[in-house]
């Protein structure tokens, strides 16, 4: 590494931080100036090519994904679900939970109240359990439905009200027992987390 030539090629390949064997060539930096004011010349070229490359604004719905905890993104690129899985979903916080559901894209109409939309965003095929959000935009009443294995229930926003008229707030888990039916309302709207069964019916209304 004593030809010129060669020193002015090591020095490109140091700025941009590809050189292999550094320490040979910080050896012939120290005793030469001028390769010195050339490395520092060239790396603030360095430090600004990334600045020259177009603006690109994000895809809708990227911030989000980019932005979310590790520990999410760590579990929503599971595939093997379990039903204690799909459980520890209510033990997240409610800000990461709606930070998820604001992100999730397939929301489609749900029955009743009008206006609801419901996403699935985790599927346990093998033991036949889903997890899902619902949103309700206002006051009203769910569909009469079954549980055949229980339900789990998280509020994100609003309030979730049962059959006794007991007012569920933001935070507060329900769980509903196996084998039972219940016709819930809300007063104010709501966003909910639930992991229910795939078998749940929905029967006829209340009178």
């Amino acid at each position: 590494m004593t030809n010129l030539f060669s020193l002015q090629e090591y020095v490109v390949s140091y700025a941009f931080d590809i050189l292999g064997n550094k320490a040979e060539f910080e050896q012939e930096l120290i005793k030469s100036t001028d390769l010195q004011a050339e490395l520092a010349f060239l790396q603030a070229v360095v430090s600004y090519l990334a600045y020259g490359a177009p603006i690109v604004p994000l895809p809708i719905g990227l911030t989000n994904k980019l932005f979310l905890p590790q520990r999410l993104l760590r579990r929503l690129d599971r595939t093997d679900a379990r039903p204690a899985d799909l459980l520890e979903l209510i033990e997240w916080s409610v800000a990461d939970l709606r930070q998820v559901a604001m992100d999730l894209s397939n929301w489609e109409p749900f029955p009743m109240p009008t206006g609801s939309m419901r996403v699935i965003w985790q599927v346990d095929e093998i033991h036949a359990q889903i997890a899902f959000f619902l949103k309700i935009p206002g006051a009203g009443t769910l569909p009469h439905h079954w549980h055949a294995t229980g339900e789990s229930i998280l509020v994100l926003e609003g309030n979730f009200i049962n059959d006794s008229g007991t007012v569920f707030e933001v935070g507060d888990r329900i769980v509903v027992a196996a084998n039972t039916n219940h016709q819930p309302t809300t007063s104010l709207g709501c966003l909910i987390l639930g992991i229910t069964s795939m078998y749940d019916k929905v029967l006829a209304a209340k009178i």
